[in-house]
């Protein structure tokens, strides 16, 4: 596995705990979303990144 893919999934499952984090203590929806969406964005370039 490639350093770039797995420091993305690292970032990736920073970026999701952030957001559950962020659900946990009650932040705005939308701020929890943008953390998730970062998340599976972060995530699917980790993929490509590993099919490359």
């Amino acid at each position: 596995m490639d350093v770039a893919t797995q420091l993305g999934l690292l970032f990736a499952v920073v970026l999701l705990l952030a957001a559950w984090q962020a659900w946990r203590i009650g932040n705005d929806r939308r701020d929890v979303a943008l953390l998730g969406v970062g998340s599976g964005v972060s995530a699917l370039g980790a993929g490509v990144a590993f099919m490359l």
